[in-house]
């Protein structure tokens, strides 16, 4: 699972090829499991095009994670 926090939203992606979905963050700074939710393409145009970059980044991170233990984690 990888996942970031910006603000009260943690971006979530269970694997590298799953869709990515939303989690509420509690005031503590938690995420909120039980409060998961998928991101709607209807949202405004910058939230979503804010919402897609977090993502794409989200993505690379994961990709550069998983790149890193197959070359240096034995």
């Amino acid at each position: 699972m990888y996942y970031v926090v910006a603000g009260d939203i943690a971006y979530v992606m269970d694997s590298i090829d799953s869709t990515p979905y939303g989690a509420a963050v509690n005031t503590d700074g938690t995420i909120d499991w039980d409060c998961t939710f998928d991101f709607d393409s209807s949202m405004d145009d910058e939230l979503l095009e804010y919402t897609a970059h977090v993502l794409h980044n989200l993505k690379q991170i994961a990709q550069l994670t998983q790149e890193y233990n197959k070359v240096f984690v034995k």
